[in-house]
């Protein structure tokens, strides 16, 4: 059985979408097809300056890719780090489902383009060549994080 075309509107607003996460460098390893698909499986959010985008122990499974605007990241009371456009969060959270490290905060007007588990499980059983690319870029994000974590250990114990 042949599944359904989405509706026009639809398709409209997957367009849409995909204009903006083009622009990013998260999508540069991407085909324009493969954008357009990936957007088929997100939801988009506007977050206000200081609105509260994610919490420090939230149990979500999603990864969220900045696409506009920036994120400060709180632990204990302290920004450690600001995430900008083209950056993501969430990739342990979306792999492992262990609660989240950290607080993220809306520096500014920010929109994010979230990915949950169930889309992603989704979008590999429709397009498995797309979800596997997909799941690689997860796994170098993963990587070079833990390179730098890696790297600002050794110095802070150097």
């Amino acid at each position: 059985m042949q599944p359904k075309s989405p509706p026009k509107l639809d398709l409209e607003r997957y367009a849409k979408y995909a204009q903006v996460l083009e622009k990013t460098k998260w999508a540069s390893e991407f085909s324009w097809n493969h954008i357009r698909k990936i957007c088929q499986y997100i939801e988009p959010v506007r977050a206000k300056k200081g609105a509260v985008v994610f919490k420090e122990g939230d149990n979500e499974r999603s990864l969220g890719i900045i696409v506009k605007g920036s994120i400060d990241i709180i632990k204990e009371h302290t920004r450690v780090a600001t995430l900008k456009s083209s950056q993501t969060f969430g990739e342990m959270a979306l792999i492992d489902g262990e609660p989240r490290s950290a607080t993220g905060i809306a520096a500014e007007e920010t929109i994010i383009f979230f990915m949950g588990e169930a889309s992603l499980i989704k979008l590999t059983e429709d397009d498995p060549k797309l979800g596997v690319q997909l799941l690689w870029k997860i796994s170098k994000l993963i990587s070079q994080r833990l390179r730098q974590t890696t790297g600002m250990l050794v110095d802070y114990m150097g």
